[in-house]
């Protein structure tokens, strides 16, 4: 019998911020905890009041504010987290951002000779170039990133098309694709859930439902569906388009909203983490809307397949590697007016859409236990050849 894995799951952002590479080490977690022979635990940035709740240990450490209520980690002056580490010998360190965890975890794996992988699931470069006004300072953090993940054993991406961006960024070691996954599974009392949502938002049985699942911020591009899907509402076509999630570009979509003629179109929902309820809505959709081109890779569109439900996503990005167009998913040209001509042509064949929910349900799925699987079998080989 192998001896018992411990590993370290590690990020600079847990809940209560909320995203994908926080669903990631979650979800990998409770796949551990169902597997023989494997321990896990997680170290995060400590957010004031809020306590964990979850069946495997997350350690706190300790940790300054930064931007968009988000929390630096500051894991060298945490005497807490070095007492922990003594306490606790992992066999891997697999960390999730590039930031001063990571820093703080390669040079200690690397004293005490454990493996690391670092999993590259963002495009940090959009973001710094986003909110760092001065160029002198996005490239600080382009050099700082860098080197903290080329001080890393092994690279992981989430998709084919991450690893493109990695290493258009200056990485020149090879790079593994592990994709993320999803934890649900389509429920028995799938009618029900959809009841809900009908009775909640007042939808007829038959009423088109489109769905956005997601942060609410500029790069995740849901302004190029506000704008195809005024001109789908100005074509004569009914609909209703629940945009679930919550962000910093709210106030700012909900003002395209108004702009556009689309207030009785369009529903803010809020933020939805109970995962039977966020299930509901992707089951009552017809059609789940993902115009993004940042993300590496979409848990959302893994969770829409595992509900049956079909994605339309803009040609060429990473996240739609996934997707085979007209057969599991529609690709379509990123414009505005691709857009809504795609969405009229699935609503004029609404039994290919309701053909291709099998499909997307078939091809696209995966879940997080098979994920977990690969990625335990990875690191039983990391640690292997470690100590050759």
């Amino acid at each position: 019998m192998e001896n018992k894995l411990k590993i370290l799951e590690v990020l600079d952002c847990y809940y209560p911020k909320f995203d994908g590479p926080c669903q990631v080490i979650t979800n990998y977690a409770k796949s551990f905890l169902n597997m023989k022979d494997i321990d896990v635990k997680l170290v995060v940035p400590y957010f004031p009041n809020y306590t964990d709740n979850q069946p495997f240990t997350v350690f706190r450490t300790k940790s300054i504010p930064s931007a968009e209520g988000y929390r630096c980690a500051l894991p060298g002056i945490d005497f807490k987290l070095k007492k922990f580490l003594k306490e606790n010998k992992f066999d891997i360190i697999h960390i999730h951002s590039p930031f001063t965890l990571c820093g703080f975890f390669t040079k200690y794996a690397k004293k005490h000779n454990i493996p690391t992988i670092f999993t590259f699931h963002t495009k940090f470069k959009e973001d710094f170039e986003r909110d760092l006004k001065l160029k002198c300072l996005q490239n600080f953090m382009m050099r700082y990133i860098l080197k903290n993940i080329n001080r890393v054993d092994y690279v992981w991406t989430v998709s084919n098309g991450a690893s493109d961006c990695l290493h258009e960024y200056g990485y020149k070691k090879p790079i593994k694709v592990i994709r993320n996954g999803t934890d649900f599974l389509y429920p028995e009392n799938a009618e029900k859930l959809i009841e809900q949502i009908n009775d909640k938002y007042n939808l007829s049985k038959d009423e088109t439902v489109f769905l956005s699942v997601g942060r609410i911020v500029e790069n995740k591009n849901l302004q190029l569906a506000l704008e195809a899907l005024k001109k789908v509402a100005n074509d004569g076509y009914k609909f209703k388009f629940l945009i679930v999630g919550s962000g910093n570009y709210e106030n700012k979509l909900k003002a395209t909203v108004d702009e556009y003629g689309l207030t009785d179109y369009v529903i803010f929902t809020g933020k939805i983490l109970d995962r039977e309820e966020l299930s509901a809505y992707y089951l009552r959709a017809n059609l789940f809307i993902f115009p993004s081109t940042f993300d590496t890779s979409s848990i959302a569109s893994i969770d829409a397949a595992a509900m049956k439900l079909p994605i339309i996503m803009n040609e060429g990005c990473a996240a739609a590697e996934i997707i085979e167009n007209n057969v599991n998913g529609y690709l379509v040209e990123k414009s505005p007016t691709a857009w809504a001509n795609r969405i009229e042509e699935i609503l004029n064949d609404k039994d290919k859409l309701i053909a291709m929910k099998e499909t997307a349900y078939k091809q696209v799925y995966k879940s997080w236990d098979s994920v977990a699987e690969e990625v335990i079998k990875n690191y039983r080989e990391i640690i292997n050849n470690n100590f050759l």
